[in-house]
């Protein structure tokens, strides 16, 4: 009786067939309710498949559910798109090089608002440790600019997952932003 424990709120899990005799397969669905997010960005979680309701949890039956929440822009007419902020970064992958013996290493990015309105910068995660950001503002007038500063820790290179950091703004044509960061 195929289960999935440590199941949040917003996603439902079925089995299909509820009962798997010996020597077959089945499938599960996950369905994601994204109006029980609370924020717009990555949601991550783990869950846990169990062959009964009870059974031990353990890393080999682990299963990682990433979801990344984006606001609503298919209400906008043509005139508000028109009037809507604009973001340009000056890099999509910043290349931070070698560690060499250093712990860690630095590099910025710069942003950009190049639309008619204010440029909001609602969120800003990353997808694997080992990385901490720094963001000069969150909201730029028209014609501003402001510095994303990256710095990656020695320990990024223990994360098997890419480096990536993803941005969420009110900018209709981007309103989710991933920046590609390698380290050698």
């Amino acid at each position: 009786s195929p289960t999935v424990m440590h199941l949040p709120a917003y996603l439902k899990a079925e089995a299909i067939p509820t009962v798997i005799s010996p020597d077959h397969s089945g499938v599960v669905l996950l369905s994601l309710d994204s109006k029980l997010l609370r924020d717009y960005g990555l949601t991550q979680t783990s869950l846990y498949m169990a062959r009964y309701p009870g059974d031990k949890v353990n890393d080999s039956t682990a299963i990682n559910v990433s979801a990344v929440l984006l606001p609503d822009f298919k209400s906008l007419t043509n005139a508000q798109r028109a009037s809507a902020p604009e973001i340009k970064l000056s890099e999509t992958t910043l290349e931070l090089g070698s560690f060499n013996d250093k712990e860690k290493i630095n590099g910025q990015i710069d942003i950009y608002n190049n639309g008619k309105s204010n440029l909001n910068i609602s969120s800003l995660q990353m997808f694997t440790s080992g990385l901490d950001v720094t963001l000069g503002k969150r909201t730029l007038a028209p014609g501003e600019s402001t510095k994303l500063k990256v710095t990656a820790h020695r320990e990024i290179k223990d994360d098997n997952r890419s480096p990536r950091v993803l941005m969420i703004t009110n900018d209709p044509a981007n309103g989710k932003v991933v920046i590609i960061i390698k380290v050698k």
